[in-house]
């Protein structure tokens, strides 16, 4: 009777780090390192600085054509090739438009997203709602409703990202152009084959990414119905009295709608696809890119196959007893290892289907032991046969597997060990939780990979930072170098390397251009797949399943859109904050920069007022660049402080009602999370997998 008042403490801790603002704060925090406003503001300075040395460089020059050897199809973005001046002076205009554009849609994209907590928190009001036929009469309307801002916000987006790729395109055709018409340059030849080269590896990654993501979000269509599929096999072949295992796996199955944003925004981050040297480019970097689509789809699974490994602990202790009256239900005749075993074959066969992938051997790996300990298990009742030191071996295996490879899917998809819990299974989990010493053992695993992956989010930002500020350090030197220079004395050459790095800083901004163009996306495909399928066309399909007690069908119906709902809000939550903050840096630094480089674009070169029009552009820039560098490291001492408060709080929300664990197991899953969280080597994955 002791172990049930600590039940209920632990899942009542458990729900408490589990509200639905505690999540979304969390996953902001996980996601730091993949989406955040710096990314966005930091190259904006010194790419305003750059757009006005061009303009007065091609104040400067003695102008000449460059059109002596046209490409094949024409010019498709210059619109003065005889010109090499007006050329420089269209990139720095084109950049200012850029920079405007992305100020005006920025602030439409924040006071769109702000509407939209509420259209969800709407959403939710009508799945607590008790008719299903009310649900069904006002849900698509809701869903329709918000799917509209999302694609407006999205139209947004892009036709900032669209407005870059055009200056990409334009810096990319002019240094194409300037190749092959000053071919006497020599010296700079190589450098400028390299940057064009770049170019073209970075816009074929972005269209790889986008036909992944594509790909991935016409599946993303069908994994509402696919899910509660998976639900009604559960459902048919529940044994007898096994309701808390039962509800543990039920609500495990819902685990696969969970958005691996992390991973979609990942697809085009600078760490997969910046320009790197030619030399160091080869096969064996592309081999070892992983299947995005097969990655995320096996990591969806982690969750239920943890559930399996769970039903199968609760039949076999530590020491490789089977607990026979709980294995074997004599009234009814019903082997529980039975459908652990089914359960399995059924995952295994999924797997089986995804692309290869580093974790796809690993799962195969789980599946399989589960299946044999089941069999080892059905053999006991059938034969009387226990034999108790393989059962042992393969429960110690595999008990120690799924911590690795459980901690390494949510490390992959970023997701929160402690998800918000649905409404209905927050219910009937009160209602059983006397059945099941499952909330207490989980809660264990979960704060240490909680805290680890915390730790982690911490770490990659640090590198992130540390890399942005890196990159503008570079385009600094390059831009100190030019301003020591008189205009006059700029040649071809100095150009062109102004160009080059203007190459690069525009490429990193559009970059996350396209970043935001995702979140839409995601936000957009997320409710198409709550649209597919009347809720009462899924619970009229579920008639004459078997009933579990506190949970019905329509109870699971609603806890599936409610995640949905919930993934939605999240990105809209995420994307709010990015656009809020960015309008705010942006208005306080950044666009009275702008300002001034169209000053300077217009300002006819022999007035006096010319030179200091520079030089107040170039010193607002530094001035700016330094405020938003200092702005990001006070914002990276607030995030470093509520990972530390976020840590604390589900320390002593849990380890105040959870029973000591002993020391050797305590490190023994700190361990086996540590391990599985980190990035496994090829010859890792050859090895062990």
């Amino acid at each position: 009777m002791a172990v049930q008042p600590q039940n209920a403490l632990a899942t009542q801790a458990v729900m408490n780090i589990s509200k639905a603002e505690e999540v979304r704060k969390e996953t902001e925090m996980m996601m730091k390192p993949h989406a955040n406003w710096e990314e966005y503001l930091m190259p904006g300075p010194i790419s305003i600085a750059i757009l006005g040395e061009l303009a007065c460089i091609a104040a400067g020059q003695g102008d000449f054509a460059i059109n002596l050897a046209p490409p094949q199809g024409g010019y498709k973005y210059m619109r003065y090739p005889d010109s090499f001046q007006a050329s420089l002076m269209q990139v720095s205009n084109s950049g200012w438009h850029a920079f405007s554009i992305a100020h005006k849609n920025m602030d439409g994209i924040r006071l769109l997203s702000m509407s939209i907590p509420e259209q969800l928190r709407m959403i939710i009001k009508t799945l607590f709602q008790d008719d299903l036929n009310l649900i069904d009469a006002l849900l698509p309307g809701q869903l329709s409703s918000l799917k509209l801002i999302a694609n407006e916000c999205s139209s947004l987006a892009k036709a900032v990202d669209n407005k870059f790729n055009d200056v990409i395109c334009l810096i990319g055709e002019l240094l194409e152009v300037c190749t092959s018409s000053k071919s006497q340059y020599e010296q700079g030849l190589t450098e400028t084959k390299r940057a064009l080269e770049d170019l073209k590896l970075r816009k074929a990654a972005a269209e790889d990414a986008q036909a992944k993501a594509e790909e991935y979000y016409k599946e993303i269509k069908n994994r509402v119905t696919e899910t509660f599929e998976d639900y009604r096999k559960a459902v048919d072949s529940i044994p007898t009295g096994w309701n808390a295992v039962f509800l543990e796996f039920t609500s495990t199955i819902r685990e696969t709608l969970t958005l691996p944003i992390a991973s979609l925004t990942s697809l085009l981050s600078s760490k997969e696809f910046s320009p790197i040297a030619t030399d160091a480019r080869s096969e064996e970097g592309c081999e070892s890119e992983e299947d995005f689509i097969a990655m995320n789809n096996i990591c969806a699974l982690s969750a239920q196959m943890l559930a399996l490994v769970h039903a199968l602990q609760t039949m076999v202790d530590d020491e490789g007893n089977i607990d026979m009256d709980l294995l074997y239900n004599k009234k009814h005749n019903e082997i529980k290892a039975e459908w652990t075993q089914k359960k399995s074959q059924q995952l295994l066969a999924k797997i089986k289907k995804e692309r290869k992938c580093s974790m796809k051997n690993l799962a195969v790996k789980i599946c399989n032991y589960i299946v044999d300990i089941s069999n080892i298990l059905i053999e006991a009742v059938e034969s009387g046969v226990k034999n108790k030191k393989k059962l042992l071996k393969k429960m110690d295996i595999l008990s120690e597997d799924i911590i690795i490879f459980d901690s390494r899917s949510k490390s992959y998809n970023c997701t929160s060990p402690f998800g918000p819990m649905a409404p209905n299974m927050a219910k009937s989990q009160k209602n059983v939780q006397g059945e099941s010493t499952s909330a207490v053992k989980n809660s264990v695993l979960k704060i240490e990979q909680t805290k680890e992956i915390l730790k982690m989010s911490q770490e990659e930002y640090q590198k992130t930072f540390d890399n942005l500020k890196q990159q503008n350090k570079d385009l600094l030197d390059v831009l100190s170098e030019m301003r020591k220079c008189e205009i006059k004395e700029i040649d071809f050459e100095n150009a062109k390397q102004m160009l080059i790095k203007g190459l690069d800083a525009m490429g990193r901004v559009k970059e996350q251009w396209e970043k935001m163009v995702r979140f839409f996306q995601m936000i957009s495909n997320l409710i198409d797949s709550c649209l597919n399928k009347r809720l009462t066309e899924f619970v009229n399909s579920a008639e004459g399943l078997p009933k579990i007690p506190n949970y019905s069908h329509k109870d699971f119906v609603v806890d599936m859109i409610y995640k949905q709902a919930f993934n939605a809000s999240n990105i809209a939550h995420l994307v709010h904050m990015i656009s809020e903050t960015y309008t705010e840096v942006s208005s306080k630094y950044l666009m009275d920069k702008v300002g001034s480089l169209n000053r300077l674009i217009t300002m006819d070169p022999s007035n006096p007022q010319f030179r200091m029009e520079r030089i107040k552009l170039a010193d607002g820039c530094d001035e700016a660049r330094k405020a938003i560098e200092d702005l990001v490291i006070k914002q990276k001492k607030v995030f470093e402080n509520n990972i530390h408060a976020r840590v604390a709080k589900i320390n002593s929300e849990l380890k105040a009602v959870l029973p000591e664990v002993p020391e050797a197991e305590r490190k023994a899953i700190e361990y086996n999370v540590q391990k599985g969280m980190r990035e496994i080597t090829q010859d890792e994955a050859e090895q062990f997998m």
